[in-house]
């Protein structure tokens, strides 16, 4: 199993990877820089991170924070580590996570993101109250990268990396795509590549494990 991973993955992943016999290459289809943040908006309800290229930030300010949306498992966990007393609630998606927000009546919400975020938390509380401010804690570009190679898998891991990643490049039927989640997914869809996977849960860990899962029990 020859495998494209659009982004660099922890160790522990790349371990996992290769105890299943699985070659590897490593292409980034987003260069990502961080922002130093100086500040943040005094007043908020909630703070939403989607990304954990945001936890700098988070971090840098967990003082003040009471309230916690998150996108995934990891960033809930990272955020726990921090030993602070604070409500933390993950979502799979940011569409189910503004959901859940438009039915709370907040008045201020602070949203910790990158310079090329999705509008779904805008579009998902636009017939409510609750004003978004936004913190940029980094910024994306597409690298556009030109894969000279063909693979049985390609990992992406937000439809921006997608896009980057398709710029140049077109990709056998039979390539599978692992999605780090639905939304992720439906982007390919919408560009005409069906053979995408996404596993029960927006973590890289559960992705790589949930395909493998997958593959063995179709042999």
């Amino acid at each position: 199993m020859n495998i494209l991973l659009t982004k660099k993955l922890s160790q522990e992943h790349l371990d996992l990877i290769k105890s299943w016999g699985w070659s590897y290459d490593i292409v980034e289809a987003l260069k990502i820089s961080p922002v130093e943040i100086e500040e943040i908006p005094a007043r908020a309800e909630a703070w939403i991170v989607s990304s954990r290229n945001s936890m700098h930030a988070v971090k840098k300010f967990i003082d003040k924070a009471s309230f916690i949306y998150c996108i995934g498992d990891w960033i809930k966990k990272e955020i726990e580590k921090l030993g602070v007393k604070i409500t933390v609630k993950d979502f799979e998606n940011m569409k189910s996570l503004a959901s859940d927000l438009s039915e709370q009546n907040l008045r201020n919400v602070i949203y910790f993101c990158g310079d090329e975020h999705r509008n779904e938390l805008k579009e998902g509380l636009k017939n409510t109250e609750t004003k978004i401010s936004k913190v940029v804690t980094h910024q994306s570009a597409m690298t556009f990268p030109v894969i000279r190679k063909e693979f049985d898998a390609v990992f992406v891991f937000s439809p921006r990396s997608a896009e980057s990643l398709l710029k140049h490049n077109q990709f056998s039927g039979k390539t599978i795509f692992g999605c780090i989640g639905s939304t992720t997914a439906e982007y390919l869809n919408s560009r005409g590549i069906s053979n995408t996977f996404a596993p029960s849960y927006p973590d890289s860990k559960k992705l790589l494990e949930e395909l493998n899962r997958t593959l063995n029990f179709k042999h």
